[in-house]
């Protein structure tokens, strides 16, 4: 009978240890995806998100249509990818990266067609999906 009790205690931990992570996993996805809405909220004009094209001083209007499951993590930091489209329905596809501050998460950049970046620190395996 005790040579059962160890094993079943240390199944226990684990599962008790297994559900903590899902939740506190849970919690973080639920924190970063609200931070998300509100800065989305805070910067949009007229229920668009302006975006200023710094080689010709173009505005463009980006509608948020659809953000993706996807959560990549970089120790501290996360990033979280939308689609976003133009009145005449041209997709960007957009990055937003993401920092804690004082138990809060806000946008800390944010990459417009432009994957290059996030693709580098994945191949590199700096920047590995959140499970």
């Amino acid at each position: 009978m005790q040579r059962y009790i160890l094993p079943t205690l240390m199944a226990f931990v684990l599962m008790l240890t297994s559900g903590a992570q899902a939740q506190s996993l849970t919690e973080v996805r639920t924190k970063l995806q609200a931070a998300l809405q509100r800065s989305l909220s805070r910067a949009m004009i007229d229920g668009a998100l302006p975006h200023l094209d710094l080689e010709t001083g173009e505005i463009t209007k980006l509608y948020p249509t659809e953000n993706h499951e996807v959560i990549l993590r970089m120790n501290d930091i996360y990033v979280m990818c939308a689609t976003l489209v133009t009145a005449d329905g041209t997709e960007s596809t957009v990055d937003y990266y993401m920092a804690q501050n004082r138990g809060s998460y806000g946008v800390i950049r944010t990459e417009i067609d432009n994957r290059g970046p996030i693709k580098s620190l994945i191949e590199a395996g700096r920047a590995v999906r959140l499970e």
